[in-house]
């Protein structure tokens, strides 16, 4: 028998290191390119069986595994249920001034009747939710059907609304003893996040409750890492409206710093717990709610990223400079980077991408020029504006926020362009060339990453991206073109 020695035993563990950190990196990437979210494959009958018959028993089944960001420090979700009102645009006011992004979990009939209300959440940074259609329990609890019919209807009116499709939910009067087992497993599995809250304002469950009262009741917390407070914008709650200014000062001498909601973000969740509602699943009943949420889940690869980065900023206007104020590419990132698409080739040098936090960076000329599209930068504005067929994106580097801009709804006569506001603390100018996600980028001009290739002995690492499955530029411009409208970012 050969005798291996010293040098090939550690020459072994130095290729199996090299291989696992390569996968790691891999994954790392893929990540980066998709949803943090890791889709359930389809169920096999025996499976299908022990998950009914868990959740019959009561118990809790994660149908997918999560993945959450822990932020450094501490933060306060500010949520506002049963909107939008007549109150809500004041509500908007008061946070713009506080320069403070929020989370509003809509009614459907509501935003039928508000619709340029909604439109303005979006556009001011603030995340949306679904919170069903009508509020009305004894319809939304009495089997899973009813309610997974007003959450679609209220998604899509959201949706047309705004250009966003939001996979944040609030269960009306929160899940506590409404949802059971199954409730939680569905909406799971069908690529929602559902949130309750932390701390209750009581501003809807006392009457009467002054200003003063719900501020007071806010400030008896508790005051953990991560805060989520109810609150409310519908009818009837101009109590709360005099009390926000309060509440954000309570945190903000606390030293917590303000975000929306995002699918990031590991939800607050009370636990099943004893329902106050009669009903019971059938085994047949559960396999037609079970096709009706796997039929569903495709609208999120559709939608891409625009709900997630509606609500993925954290603070009002980050100081630009500071973004990506470090420099250097992070430890573990490739030396040279590659984008292969259907009908060209970006090559980028070792100082010409930064690799931070699981992302490309890359110039923002040099990576869409080469692509068909047009750049121009208005210094007054500290703006660069993208045209690509039809569409139009400006990337604020003022305010780190992008905006892309569509024609506007048939609902709004008012001719103007509709526009998305979607946080971006990522970009930053560095000696003169504006960098900013490759990822969104991409995104923003129609294509899709669906590879990536980590760097090998004189192979650079390579991203792999489609444009609508192949398209030559002329075509997608002319697709663009006729669909009348921006392609989601």
């Amino acid at each position: 028998m050969k005798r291996v020695t010293s040098a090939e035993r550690t020459s072994s563990r130095n290729s199996i290191l090299h291989s696992f950190l390569t996968g790691i990196l891999v994954l790392a990437i893929w990540l980066s390119a998709a949803p943090q979210t890791f889709a359930a494959a389809p169920l096999t009958a025996k499976e299908a069986d022990e998950v009914f018959a868990s959740l019959s028993s009561g118990k809790r089944v994660e149908a997918e595994e999560m993945s959450y960001r822990k932020p450094e420090e501490p933060t306060v979700y500010l949520t506002f249920d049963d909107g939008p009102s007549a109150f809500t645009p004041q509500v908007l006011d008061v946070l713009k001034e506080e320069e403070v992004r929020a989370t509003f979990f809509v009614l459907g009939e509501q935003a039928e009747a508000r619709p340029h209300v909604v439109k303005r959440i979006v556009e001011e940074g603030h995340a949306i939710g679904n919170h069903s259609y009508n509020h009305v329990y004894k319809e939304l609890y009495s089997n899973f059907g009813a309610y997974w019919e007003q959450l679609q209807r209220t998604e899509q009116i959201l949706f047309d609304a705004t250009g966003v499709r939001t996979p944040l939910v609030r269960a009306p009067g929160g899940t506590a003893g409404n949802f059971d087992a199954f409730y939680f497993y569905l909406l799971n599995r069908g690529g929602y996040s559902v949130f309750d809250w932390t701390i209750d304002s009581e501003d809807a469950r006392k009457a009467g409750a002054t200003a003063e009262d719900i501020a007071h009741t806010v400030a008896q917390g508790p005051f953990r890492h991560e805060v989520t407070v109810l609150m409310h914008d519908g009818p009837g709650h101009e109590q709360t409206l005099k009390a926000l200014p309060k509440i954000i000062k309570l945190f903000k001498d606390q030293g917590y710093r303000f975000a929306p909601l995002s699918t990031e973000v590991k939800p607050a969740q009370f636990g099943v717990s004893k329902a106050k509602w009669q009903r019971g699943t059938s085994w047949s009943a559960f396999q037609q709610q079970l096709q009706a949420v796997e039929e569903h889940r495709p609208v999120w690869a559709a939608a891409g990223s625009v709900a997630e980065e509606a609500g993925a900023g954290s603070e009002v206007k980050p100081a630009p400079e500071t973004a990506l104020a470090s420099g250097g590419i992070a430890a573990g990132g490739p030396d040279q980077l590659r984008l292969q698409t259907d009908y060209t080739t970006v090559d980028f040098r070792r100082d010409g991408f930064l690799f931070r936090e699981e992302r490309f960076i890359v110039p923002l000329r040099e990576l869409v020029q080469p692509l068909g599209a047009e750049v121009v930068w208005e210094p007054g504005a500290r703006t660069a504006v993208v045209r690509y067929g039809s569409s139009r994106t400006e990337y604020d580097l003022a305010n780190c926020e992008l905006r892309v801009y569509r024609e506007q709804p048939q609902w709004d006569p008012s001719g103007h362009e509709a526009v998305t506001v979607i946080p971006l603390p990522e970009m930053e100018l560095r000696e003169g060339s504006l960098y900013v996600p490759l990822r969104s980028a991409l995104e923003l001009l129609g294509a899709q990453i669906v590879a990536y290739e980590p760097e090998t002995d004189g192979h650079p690492a390579t991203v792999r991206a489609t444009f609508r499955q192949g398209l030559p530029l002329e075509l997608g411009r002319l697709w663009a073109a006729a669909a009348k409208r921006s392609v989601p970012v």
